[in-house]
Order: structure tokens, then sequence, then C-alpha cells
């Protein structure tokens, strides 16, 4: 089956924006300096991926049609589908420890992604994608980090 790699490129820059937002958004309701130095952090790197993939797909958005197995067309389409429809919203009522278990769940979400397109499209990006794959890793041990930060739990937030 024919596939148009451009699909993804076009997630990942829509999914690293809102991402970006999303971290900003934390930042200015973070409970303390250490969560807001974090969140600021993250979201600055996420514009940065944002600006990198928006590169890729200039460059390489006409290049990216290949044939695939099914099986591996509509597993890409799930996780375009899931991200698309997912709603990733800031709500400021919402406690911050919900709030980084949905920062855990899109830093997964991305080192899927990631780890997709090197799969599908080996010869596009390989050395700036395994930099963003190595980056997302170290976003989500962060993230994970301060979910397990004991006064925050202990407070719940």
């Amino acid at each position: 089956m024919n596939f148009d790699g451009k699909q993804i490129l076009s997630t990942f820059v829509k999914m690293e924006e809102e991402v970006s937002k999303y971290y900003a958004e934390m930042a200015k309701n973070a409970p303390d300096e250490k969560s807001k130095a974090l969140f600021e952090r993250l979201s600055l790197e996420e514009d940065k991926h944002n600006k990198m993939y928006a590169k890729l797909l200039e460059k390489h958005g006409g290049d990216m049609n290949r044939e695939f197995s099914e099986e591996e067309i509509e597993y890409t389409k799930s996780l375009i589908d899931e991200n698309i429809n997912a709603k990733h919203e800031f709500d400021k009522n919402k406690k911050f420890a919900d709030s980084l278990e949905l920062a855990e769940r899109m830093e997964k979400d991305g080192i899927l992604f990631v780890h997709q397109m090197m799969e599908l499209y080996p010869d596009i990006a390989n050395k700036e994608m395994k930099v963003i794959l190595m980056e997302e890793k170290r976003h989500l041990q962060q993230v994970r980090e301060r979910m397990n930060f004991g006064p925050l739990r202990s407070l719940g937030l």
C-alpha cells in the first residue's frame, strides 16, 4: 500500500506546537520554582523540535510517498488519528499531578511517533531524529522525576 509520510511530519509540527504551549502553561501555574524551570525548559525544547520538523516537512514533504505493508500503514494512521483527536487542553483547575500525567503521556506519544518515523523513513533526517528521540526520552524521565518528587506527592499536587 502507498503512504505519504508527509502526514507524519505535519502531525509532528502540530503536536510539538501544542506540547510547547502546554508546557508554557504548566510553567505559569507550577507550584514551585523547580517545576516552573523544568516546564519552561521543556517548552523551549519542544518549540525547537517544532521548528526542526517544519524544516524537514519543507525539505522532504513532497518526497515521502512510499510502499508499506497494510499493517504498518494502519498502525501509523492510528498514531496520527489518536494524536489529532486527543485533546491536550490545559485545565488550570486540574491538579498538578494530573497535568504531569498528561505530560508523561504526551512524551510517550512523541517517542512512539519518532520511532515510527525512523522505522518508515530511515533515509530522512536520521541524525536529527536520533537527537529528538534522545531529547524526548530525557523529557519523559524529567517529567517522571517531577511526578515522584516527594513533597509534591505528599501535598496531593
